[in-house]
């Protein structure tokens, strides 16, 4: 059985899905990954960046080396209730 992912990155020339060849970690929140075309005739080659920047719901087990801001909204949410 195959899983088919709902999100693609294209390629920046012709459109056609990005295929991930390696990827390493550099930190708990980036990654980078080198990508090629699946489109034979284009043929590009890039490198891509993947990262983790904000909270939108805190973990039950955080990792105490990432220190990830919440979105505006519930930073706000959260000054709010502290405030009343």
């Amino acid at each position: 059985m195959s899983i088919a992912y709902k999100h693609r990155i294209p390629c920046p020339h012709c459109g056609q899905n990005l295929r991930i060849r390696k990827s390493q970690g550099l930190t708990p929140v980036y990654r980078e990954a080198v990508v090629e075309c699946r489109n034979d005739d284009c043929g590009f080659r890039g490198k891509v960046g993947i990262e983790v920047t904000n909270t939108l719901t805190p973990s039950d087990t955080p990792n105490p080396t990432v220190d990830l801001p919440f979105v505006p909204r519930m930073r706000r949410a959260m000054e709010a209730k502290k405030a009343s």
